[in-house]
C-alpha cells in the first residue's frame, strides 16, 4: 500500500545541520542571524556524532544517515540543506534523497568535491549574508525580509 511522505508536507526550508549545540557552535552568530528567518530550522547533531558517523566505513555512515534522515520530523519540507563540516555529508545526502529538489549548500570553510552542492559560502568571515538571504528567497523559503513573503 502506497503512503503519503509527511515530511514532503509544509511550508519550503532551510535546514541548518548544526556542527554541534548551538550554545557551543563557533558561528552561532551566524546562524541565529539565519535562524531569525520563520522558514530556517536548526538540527543539532544525533546521539551519534558526526566524528563517529565520519569514522564508519562509508556503506554503514550512509545506512545510519539514512535512518536519522527517516526519523526527523520536519515542520515543512527542506529547499535547501545546510551544511557546515565534511563529516555532515552522509546526513546531508540521505535528507536530500528523502527530499528530492532540495538543495545541498556548504556554509562552512570546508568543501566537500563529491558532493556538488549547488551553493557554497564560508558565512564566518563573509562581510554580510545577502548572498545567503537572495538564495533563500529565490526557493520561497521565508526569510521574514520586508517584501520576501509576497509571493509566497
Amino acid at each position: 500500500m502506497w503512503r503519503r511522505n509527511p515530511a514532503l508536507d509544509g511550508p519550503p526550508l532551510l535546514l541548518l545541520l548544526l556542527p554541534c549545540a548551538l550554545e557551543r557552535f563557533e558561528l552561532r552568530d551566524r546562524a541565529e542571524e539565519l535562524l531569525a528567518a520563520p522558514g530556517a530550522v536548526a538540527v543539532e547533531p544525533a546521539r551519534i556524532s558526526y566524528g563517529a558517523l565520519d569514522s564508519l566505513p562509508p556503506p554503514l555512515a550512509h545506512s545510519v544517515a539514512r535512518r536519522q534522515a527517516k526519523r526527523m520530523r520536519l515542520p515543512g519540507a527542506p529547499a535547501a540543506i545546510a551544511l557546515f563540516e565534511a563529516a555532515q555529508a552522509p546526513l546531508a545526502i540521505a535528507l536530500e534523497q528523502r527530499h528530492p529538489g532540495a538543495e545541498l549548500w556548504e556554509l562552512g570553510p570546508m568543501t566537500v568535491p563529491a558532493l556538488g552542492s549547488a551553493f557554497a559560502l564560508d558565512i564566518g568571515p563573509a562581510g554580510d549574508l545577502s548572498g545567503v538571504w537572495l538564495r533563500i528567497e529565490s526557493l520561497g523559503i521565508a526569510s521574514g525580509r520586508l517584501g520576501s513573503e509576497r509571493g509566497l
